[in-house]
């Protein structure tokens, strides 16, 4: 006697299941702080950027013309100042002021800044003498002064004189610029209160405020 059984037919349940994706809600952050962050960072780059790396100036006067005009925009170059000078260990990479250089210092008997030319450094022999300066014994090439020239046979509008009665150096005379001070001139000489004035005299390093690396004016068009 045969017995039919019904095969037994099981269907197993997928036990793959997606996992939920899980979303973490980013918390929203305070505008008001972060812009708040912002303007702090950008503040204090500033301020650290004006104490101790360039830092604006303006002309005013016109002692330094045709150089630099009246109310023109400086940028000036403190980190000669802070971290230049033979003594410095840093000397090899921010150098000294050298002849030639325009720098602003503070000038005491006037409580003001003033803008000027380094004509000798010290070490150096200075003399004015005809109208020319002699530097180390040799008569220096000024093109910046207004129809500059070493020829005395021209008459140069920039002639270097000695005021009678204000000077620090007589005509003729030679004077030797002592350590750590420079002697300094405005291009514009016949206007410039500067090193040939006793009130001025040698202008000493640590009155130095930095020197003169780019006119802002030739860019705004003034």
């Amino acid at each position: 006697m045969y017995s039919m059984e019904t095969p037994l037919i099981t269907t197993e349940k997928n036990t793959f299941e997606t996992e939920p994706e899980i979303i973490v809600a980013k918390p929203k952050g305070n505008s008001v702080v972060e812009l708040l962050q912002t303007i702090v960072v950008s503040l204090v780059i500033v301020v650290f950027v004006y104490l101790f790396v360039m830092t604006p100036n303006e002309v005013k006067g016109a002692s330094m013309e045709e150089t630099l005009q009246n109310n023109d925009y400086l940028i000036t170059n403190k980190m000669i100042e802070l971290f230049g000078g033979k003594s410095s260990p840093l000397y090899s990479i921010f150098g000294d002021y050298k002849k030639g250089d325009i720098v602003v210092f503070y000038e005491p008997t006037t409580g003001s800044d003033f803008i000027k030319r380094v004509i000798a450094i010290e070490g150096d022999t200075v003399r004015i003498q005809g109208g020319y300066v002699y530097v180390n014994g040799k008569m220096i090439d000024e093109p910046y002064l207004a129809n500059g020239t070493v020829n005395p046979a021209i008459d140069n509008l920039g002639k270097t004189k000695i005021v009678a009665g204000q000077m620090f150096a007589y005509e003729g005379e030679e004077l030797t610029v002592p350590e750590g001070r420079y002697f300094v001139m405005g291009d514009n000489r016949n206007n410039s209160k500067d090193s040939r004035y006793s009130e001025v005299g040698f202008v000493p390093r640590e009155n130095i405020r930095g020197k003169v690396v780019f006119n802002l004016s030739t860019i705004l068009g003034k």
